[in-house]
């Protein structure tokens, strides 16, 4: 029936606003997580500071600077690394859980979509000759297009997720 094509074209749009919130809230945890790690870092970063400074200003003499100085270079070598594998930790879950999530969302747009092309066709306006065979072939392109997007998007998605981890190794082997 024609009446049953504005609500699936209304499921259509609402699966995609979906896809896009689902997407949003996938990534919001993992940046929750990258803002407390930071905070964290900061928090310890000040008092550590300020010890080594207290212990900085009571030094007797150079020598115990320069091991001062020293054990801290050691340290912060040490806290880096640390720092930046917490962050790959983040990353490679948020990335897992941003592809799971894209996939799902673009399946669900795309069965919405192709439930839509396929009433359409199947419900067209007039059943005679050429402009039968012209609405049914459009509707056929139309899913096979919704067929290829949705490789098209899966695609990017794995290119993405890929930029991703060669971003995330550069920034590691350096840390």
């Amino acid at each position: 029936m024609i009446a049953q094509v504005p609500e699936q074209f209304i499921a259509a749009q609402k699966a995609g606003v979906d896809a896009l919130f689902g997407f949003l809230n996938a990534a919001y945890p993992g940046v929750e997580k990258l803002v407390d790690l930071n905070v964290q870092a900061a928090k310890a970063s000040l008092a550590e500071n300020h010890a080594v400074l207290v212990e900085a200003v009571s030094a007797k003499d150079p020598q115990s600077l320069l091991e001062l100085q020293r054990r801290q270079t050691t340290l912060t070598n040490e806290k880096a690394q640390v720092y930046w594998r917490h962050v790959n930790e983040v990353v490679t879950e948020t990335r897992s859980q941003l592809l799971a999530q894209s996939q799902k969302q673009v399946s669900e747009y795309v069965r919405e979509a192709q439930a839509l092309a396929d009433n359409l066709g199947k419900n067209a306006p007039m059943q005679s000759g050429t402009f039968a065979a012209f609405w049914s072939k459009s509707f056929e392109a139309m899913r096979d297009a919704g067929a290829a997007f949705q490789q098209q998007t899966m695609d990017a998605t794995r290119e993405a997720v890929e930029v991703v981890d060669k971003a995330r190794k550069v920034v590691t082997a350096k840390a």
